[in-house]
């Protein structure tokens, strides 16, 4: 069941799908009536032509979907280079780190809001390179925070490296349960007081979806506080039917915010306060 709800066919296929089938299927019928196959052969033969026709049709619209999705990363890298000048080669922007899409997401609010503080759930590349911007502007502050203390260390060091530690700490946060809305959540050891200000941009990146059902929710009741009266909330991964769900129940609860979804092949959605 699915392979056929996973299919990349679309209501305007039917009739390059379903057709077909039909005909073959009542010219079977008649060479049954004239020649005497079996039934079972002839309902068979459309069956098939359904399936190879619909995974033709999808094998089609998944390549054409890629092809768009490698376009606006290869847009987005162009956007990120215009508006950062780095000293040394970034990290690579693929598997397990931010995509070239959600950084560019996230420089473009930077550039157009210049927030005294940021708040970002998972370290990594996107630190990095937030952090080449806010040098670029002169002013800003980011706070990472990562359940995983080696990849917080790394993002630390590579900060060094690039000589950017005074735009960006990485503090490591292992998960504990906490209490959200009369619901337990593994969420980050996160001290409030360690905030110097009002979050203007708080980038959602973590906890994994691995670690619980709508693992990232927590994200807006707990900083909700802490938030400027203009804050900007991006989540990454945003396309995920739990996200969804997520960014749905934030809305429900906090009426306040609108709401943008960006199409990207992970779905970026955009939260403005006011």
């Amino acid at each position: 069941m699915s392979y056929f709800s996973e299919l990349k066919v679309r209501h305007p296929d039917n009739k390059f799908i379903f057709y077909p089938a039909v005909l073959i299927l009542l010219l079977g019928f008649i060479f049954e009536y004239y020649f005497g196959i079996a039934i079972t052969f002839l309902v068979l033969i459309p069956i098939s032509l359904i399936v190879i026709l619909a995974t033709i049709l999808h094998s089609y619209r998944a390549i054409i979907e890629e092809i768009r999705f490698q376009d606006q990363r290869t847009q987005a890298m162009f956007n990120i280079y215009d508006l950062i000048n780095p000293r040394l080669p970034l990290p690579f922007l693929s598997g397990w780190a931010a995509f070239p899409e959600l950084i560019s997401t996230i420089l473009q609010h930077v550039k157009s809001s210049n927030p005294k503080y940021i708040v970002e759930l998972g370290s990594g590349s996107s630190t990095i390179i937030t952090s080449y911007l806010l040098e670029e502007i002169g002013k800003g502050k980011i706070l990472s925070f990562d359940h995983d203390e080696k990849y917080g260390k790394i993002t630390e060091n590579r900060l060094e490296e690039h000589g950017l530690s005074e735009f960006a700490d990485v503090i490591s946060s292992p998960l504990k349960t906490i209490k959200i809305d009369g619901n337990s959540y593994n969420w980050y050891d996160i001290d409030v007081n360690l905030l110097k200000d009002k979050i203007d941009i708080l980038v959602v990146d973590g906890p994994p979806e691995k670690t619980q059902k709508h693992a990232r929710y927590p994200a807006l009741p707990y900083f909700y506080d802490n938030l400027s009266e203009s804050a900007i909330i991006i989540l990454d991964d945003a396309g995920r039917p739990e996200e969804k769900e997520i960014v749905a129940m934030w809305l429900k609860k906090y009426p306040e915010f609108t709401h943008e979804y960006i199409w990207t092949e992970k779905g970026i959605s955009v939260l403005k306060r006011g």
